[in-house]
């Protein structure tokens, strides 16, 4: 993939802009720094999967909560969302920005609907089951935070939550109230309450997300104490930190035919 796919949702010089495909969350800029991590010159991941941004890992997460489901991280990010667009070309950064999607996977509908203002970035996961079985799904959003400097960077509002770093092998619970960014990490938890906050001192500022209905997080970010990968995001480790939110693995949601279920994430940043 050498150029996005599908067509793009924009406001404000493309400071705020969400994909079609995947109804993908590209940028959002809250003062005069972003606020999402999207590398422009290097947009192809894999096939039919954008690079950074706010991807939607659904109807399941990594490979499904029994390890068996392919492609990995789901279906919906690799899919071309019907999108209708409230205000797509907001004058005012006091005014919302909404772009709504919807697809159908798997017999899993998606609904994303996506609000931004100068103030928050609001986004509504809503999975619907069409299937005629009970299905257990995940969802979950992979955000790419911009930072300064990742190194600097640590997560607050862990304590109280079970961690297993995928990377490491290590498992345990969280007795301290932050986590603190290190090559290695890739760590799923469970237990979260319903508030996250990334510090990020290099700029000053802290990123915070708000949620409903989201008892998993993953914080991960590329950086390896085996050395850089070669790839345009290992190569960018430093300008961001990843903290995912939503429902995986031992928090998976089996839901009855025509049940739902309904996330939200809300980011806002404040200074230090």
């Amino acid at each position: 993939m050498t150029n996005l796919l599908g067509n793009l949702h924009s406001a404000h010089d493309g400071t705020w802009q969400v994909a079609e495909h995947g109804c993908q969350v590209l940028a959002w800029q809250a003062d005069d720094k972003p606020v999402i991590w999207f590398d422009a010159a290097h947009t192809d991941e894999s096939d039919a999967v954008i690079r950074g941004g706010i991807p939607l890992c659904a109807p399941w997460f990594g490979h499904g909560p029994n390890n068996d489901q392919d492609p990995q991280h789901g279906l919906a990010r690799r899919t071309d969302f019907q999108v209708t667009a409230a205000e797509p070309f907001a004058e005012s950064f006091a005014e919302p920005f909404q772009v709504v999607g919807t697809a159908e996977t798997d017999s899993i509908e998606i609904r994303h609907e996506v609000v931004m203002t100068d103030t928050r970035l609001k986004m509504t996961l809503t999975l619907t089951n069409r299937d005629d079985q009970p299905r257990t799904v995940e969802g979950m959003w992979h955000t790419y935070l911009r930072v300064k400097d990742a190194e600097q960077a640590r997560v607050r509002g862990v304590k109280g939550a079970d961690w297993h770093n995928f990377a490491t092998g290590d498992k345990g619970f969280f007795d301290a109230g932050e986590l603190v960014m290190a090559p290695d990490t890739d760590t799923v938890l469970q237990g979260v309450g319903p508030e996250l906050t990334l510090v990020d001192p290099a700029w000053g500022r802290e990123i915070h997300l708000a949620t409903t209905h989201c008892p998993s997080a993953v914080i991960w970010n590329p950086r390896s104490s085996s050395g850089i990968g070669d790839s345009p995001t290992a190569r960018a480790w430093r300008d961001f930190v990843c903290v995912e939110t939503g429902v995986c693995k031992d928090n998976a949601i089996t839901l009855e035919p025509e049940g739902d279920l309904v996330l939200t994430t809300t980011i806002s940043v404040t200074t230090l």
